[in-house]
């Protein structure tokens, strides 16, 4: 009886012990946004988490679409103990054309909820007025 009764006890304070901890596990729900959507070579990009990452994130191509490429212009700094609902920043400048995405799923960050990379940014070619004005006069066409 007495065995028995030790017993009970036992797998109750484990199973408490395994409900408690899974209740109080630290859960993120990770947000990447690339803002603005589409974009010409030259323009801003605006990478924004809610949470911080000591890594830069490494830009992908968006499957078999040509991939574009950016230069890092800014990156956030922590300035002191990280908040569950603070924004984070980056701000890239695009200089090929193509599409990227922002991935920062390099780093382990612990349990992990909702995606790890950003949503698709197309960057387009700029257009100079210059280019317009010298195909008219017929300069920088290879028969000129």
């Amino acid at each position: 009886m007495r065995k028995s009764f030790a017993l009970i006890i036992s797998l109750l304070f484990l199973v408490s012990v395994f409900g408690i901890i899974s209740t109080m596990a630290f859960l993120i729900e990770y947000k990447v946004t690339a803002t603005p959507d589409k974009v010409k070579v030259g323009e801003l990009i605006t990478v924004t988490t809610n949470f911080y990452t000591i890594n830069d994130p490494v830009i992908i191509a968006d499957g078999n679409i040509p991939k574009g490429d950016a230069i890092l212009v800014s990156r956030p700094t922590l300035l002191g103990a990280e908040s569950p609902n603070e924004t984070y920043t980056w701000i890239y400048r695009a200089t090929q054309a193509g599409t990227i995405k922002f991935d920062f799923t390099g780093e382990e960050l612990g349990a992990i909820e909702g995606s790890r990379i950003s949503n698709p940014v197309t960057i387009t070619k700029a257009s100079y007025p210059m280019n317009k004005f010298m195909n008219i006069l017929g300069f920088g066409t290879e028969g000129a």
